[in-house]
């Protein structure tokens, strides 16, 4: 293992890692294992994700309208919520550390979006873009107080709840007259998001 550890890390905080390839540092390694023991849980969608043809029709009409980004970005989460994220971890225990973990690197993007798109190089190509989009719709979820496992869509298709009412007004008041930028959008959904934290 390259480096050494700080001297104040607990026991449980020394992993081990045993790499099968050099496509990644032993730091790297470190930083995705901590990040996937501390991270949030994965988020449920009441939405089955959409299929191929139904992404990349979203994807080319993204530029439509503020709906539309949502709306891609929300079709993006729904996968995520189906298919998991990332690498593979599992934990073994052949060196009598605490907590050691095995990250499989031959197959890395087999699930999560990347691995749902991994027939589709034109979508995949777009990765990043796509990227986007999705933290704008779990950004847009959050500044009008929408959760799991409800997707963003639904505020333009959903049923007509009464819980869902004042929800779908902060939705169209968000939306109301921001035109077809995304960087538009993403500044009035950031100051929403932020205003509603700080409540």
């Amino acid at each position: 293992m390259r480096g050494r550890p700080r001297k104040n890390m607990t026991e449980a905080e020394r992993h081990d890692f045993r790499l099968e390839s050099s496509k990644m540092s032993h730091a790297k390694a470190r930083r995705i294992a901590w990040s996937e023991q501390h991270k949030s849980p994965s988020r449920t969608s009441s939405k089955l994700p959409p299929s191929l043809d139904e992404l990349r029709t979203a994807y080319h009409r993204r530029n439509e309208s503020c709906e539309a980004m949502i709306r891609l970005g929300s079709m993006l989460e729904d996968i995520e919520a189906a298919h998991g994220v990332g690498y593979t971890f599992d934990k073994y225990d052949d060196s009598g550390t605490a907590d050691s973990y095995f990250i499989d690197y031959d197959t890395p993007w087999q699930t999560g979006i990347r691995g749902f798109l991994k027939d589709t190089p034109d979508l995949l190509a777009a990765y990043k873009t796509l990227m986007r989009y999705k933290k704008l719709s779990a950004d847009f979820r959050d500044a009008i107080e929408l959760y799991d496992p409800n997707p963003a869509s639904l505020v333009f298709d959903g049923p007509d709840e009464p819980w869902l009412v004042p929800i779908r007004e902060r939705a169209h008041k968000l939306l109301d007259g921001c035109g077809r930028s995304f960087n538009a959008l993403s500044e009035r959904v950031k100051t929403r998001k932020e205003n509603t934290n700080a409540r």
